[in-house]
């Protein structure tokens, strides 16, 4: 039986100038032939090897569509409203996963997502010990509810490409949260860097022990949660109705769900309520009815006219991870007017609702396609407002056992999320990624250079890389290095870095301002993809000099030479050959900045940024920001 990867689905995009590669398996020996509907192109063809498993290439196609792909083998496959135009993978931890839904701006955002030449595929997470062939992922158009859950930094690039480039764009989506390099690269990649055997070795475990050490775990992390975070304070409203149909709820703010309440001005974690009221069809009425309310951070208590139809308390484990859908049961439908109050208690990070816009909905469970759909506006109430709980609480978190965290096994994500996207065509790649790798940042441009040649093999295709530098955030030692091993990764061709140092939050490792991270990377993707005359990056350090006292660091990108605030420039420091370093002061002198320290009489090193939060100020002409460097000095 003919069959293809999930990722050759409708809606999907192919990228343009190109023959684009299309595989899949059928009986050995059967002929595999391509058509396309909608372009003046020749039929393709291939012949399923022994084991089964066939590459065609389907012939370039100009940009735009929609075709209709027909392939046919020992049967008939056919895929519609397939665009040509931009693809982009976008790969890295919780900072390219971080949704849309979660970002300043967001209901905005969301209000103009409705951009039909702009398409998504979200790659579920999944690590593996072998390279898979597929995973359980289709194209969708991009609309609110598709967007709400996908990559902000991804979105806000591909509207920008899409503006900028006048044809489709496709983005693949394919991140974890809290993940290191060396899972996304291959073990062939790993080999000459690591002991693989040693190094996956504490990741390998019979099925049978792996389910013992998951519920001592959580019984262990149970225990702690008791111990660590706060209680529940006590469901008080609901002596007072807030879950009742006749309550007044006229004056509760509005706020649109999904979301989590500290990115719409909620500052702490505790206790909120929201309620909306709704008129169901007449022919649901008397009827089982299904809510879905999609997943819950942290615990929730589900009413219905003032019924508790669902509850994951406190103590249920990992109940932010679980999406909620309870039965309404037919009591409670046959007046034809509902209302629905969730109180959500969070007691660490963020609270709410996390999305997709599609997983907020009401259907009759005997028919649960015939869907009411559930985002928008909903009235809020605090309840129990509780100071947000420092992350620092986690030092005491029992220790996950490596067999529970197989998304940091070496090699375990390229083989679940990048193998089965190997060789689609791609324009190149984005790439947001490194807070995990703080501690050992040592090894990380190696690391990091190593996976990029290697998907660039893997592709056959030496394709733009485009990362993104730490942002600014608290996070301590290591943060510097790290960023200056980002920047020196930059020495692999056809490579680019948007800097983010100054639109990070002290405070939060996770900024929310997604989409100038976007802009960022759509600046060097213009000029280093699309060949455009634009300044793609900020002030970038070339070389330092010093002589008697004064040092002067040139910088190239650097028409404008400014600072963000006016002031005279911040951050830069000086050592002598002590190697201890002394703040400088600087001033700017044409594309270089001067510097001199009171305490470095003979300067031979100059840094600029060099801390996990920083106040360096310089900028150039295009308003981008200075990279943090460490360099040293020829006399």
């Amino acid at each position: 039986m003919l069959r293809l990867p999930s990722i050759f689905s409708r809606h999907m995009v192919l990228q343009r100038g190109r023959s684009n590669a299309i595989w899949g398996t059928d009986a050995p020996g059967q002929l595999v032939t391509l058509a396309v509907d909608g372009a003046d192109v020749p039929t393709a063809q291939a012949r399923a090897a022994a084991d089964g498993r066939f590459l065609l290439r389907c012939p370039e196609l100009p940009a735009g569509g929609p075709y209709v792909l027909r392939i046919h083998g020992s049967q008939l496959v056919v895929l519609d409203d397939v665009l040509v135009g931009e693809v982009w993978l976008a790969s890295g931890q919780s900072n390219m996963e971080f949704p849309l839904n979660r970002a300043e701006g967001a209901p905005q955002a969301l209000a103009e997502a409705d951009r039909p030449r702009l398409r998504l595929l979200h790659i579920p997470n999944r690590a593996s010990h072998e390279p898979q062939a597929d995973v359980q992922a289709e194209w969708r158009v991009c609309d609110a509810s598709s967007a709400s859950g996908f990559s902000a930094v991804a979105y806000f690039f591909g509207v920008e490409i899409l503006a900028t480039q006048g044809v489709p764009v496709g983005l693949i989506g394919t991140s974890w949260g809290g993940t290191m390099v060396e899972p996304w690269t291959s073990a062939e990649a790993l080999a000459p860097l690591l002991d693989l055997d040693a190094a996956t070795a504490p990741f390998r475990i019979a099925p049978d022990e792996l389910e013992q050490l998951r519920l001592a775990h959580g019984q262990a992390a149970l225990a702690w949660e008791r111990e660590a975070l706060p209680a529940d304070p006590g469901n008080a409203a609901y002596g007072l109705g807030w879950s009742a149909p006749a309550y007044d709820d006229s004056g509760w703010p509005a706020m649109p769900l999904p979301a989590l309440w500290q990115s719409h001005g909620l500052r702490h974690n505790g206790v909120v309520w929201f309620r909306r009221s709704l008129t169901i069809p007449p022919a649901w009425r008397g009827q089982d009815l299904t809510l879905s309310l999609g997943v819950i951070d942290d615990f929730d208590h589900t009413y219905v006219n003032d019924v508790e139809v669902g509850a994951h308390p406190k103590g249920t484990p990992e109940a932010y991870q679980i999406a909620r859908r309870y039965q309404v049961p037919a009591l409670l439908t046959h007046s034809g007017r509902l209302t629905v109050a969730v109180r959500v208690f969070d007691h660490f990070g963020e609270g709410g609702f996390h999305g997709p816009t599609s997983d907020m909905w009401l259907a009759p469970s005997a028919a649960p396609d015939e869907r009411l759909p559930l985002a928008g506006d909903w009235r809020y109430q605090v309840e129990h407002e509780i100071a947000q709980v420092p992350t620092s609480v986690f030092a005491t978190y029992p220790d996950m056992p490596a067999p529970l965290r197989q998304q940091d096994c070496p090699a375990a994500l390229f083989n679940g999320m990048i193998a089965p996207l190997v060789p689609y065509g791609v324009r190149g790649a984005l790439w947001y990624q490194g807070e995990s790798n703080t501690g050992s940042h040592a090894t990380y441009r190696e690391h990091l250079t190593a996976m990029i040649r290697d998907w660039r093999a893997r592709w056959d295709d030496a394709f733009p890389f485009l990362l993104v530098q730490l942002a600014g955030y608290r996070g301590g030692a290591g943060w510097p290095e790290l960023r200056e091993a980002q920047r020196q990764t930059l020495a692999e061709p056809e490579t680019g870095m948007a800097v983010a140092l100054d639109i990070g939050d002290a405070e939060d490792i996770h900024p929310l301002n997604k989409r100038e991270v976007g802009r960022r990377l759509a600046l060097q993707s213009r000029a280093k993809a699309y060949g455009e005359n634009i300044v793609c990056d900020g002030p970038t350090v070339l070389d330092g000099r010093s002589s008697g006292a004064l040092a002067t660091v040139r910088f190239a990108s650097a028409q404008g030479l400014a600072t963000s605030d006016g002031a005279a420039p911040q951050g830069f420091e000086l050592a002598g050959a002590d190697g201890v370093f002394a703040p400088a002061q600087a001033s700017i002198a044409g594309d270089a900045v001067e510097l001199r320290s009171p305490a470095v009489a003979a300067p031979v090193a100059a840094r600029y940024a060099w801390a996990d939060i920083c106040t360096g100020n310089l900028i150039n002409g295009a308003g981008l920001p200075a990279s943090p460097f460490s360099l040293s000095l020829t006399r």
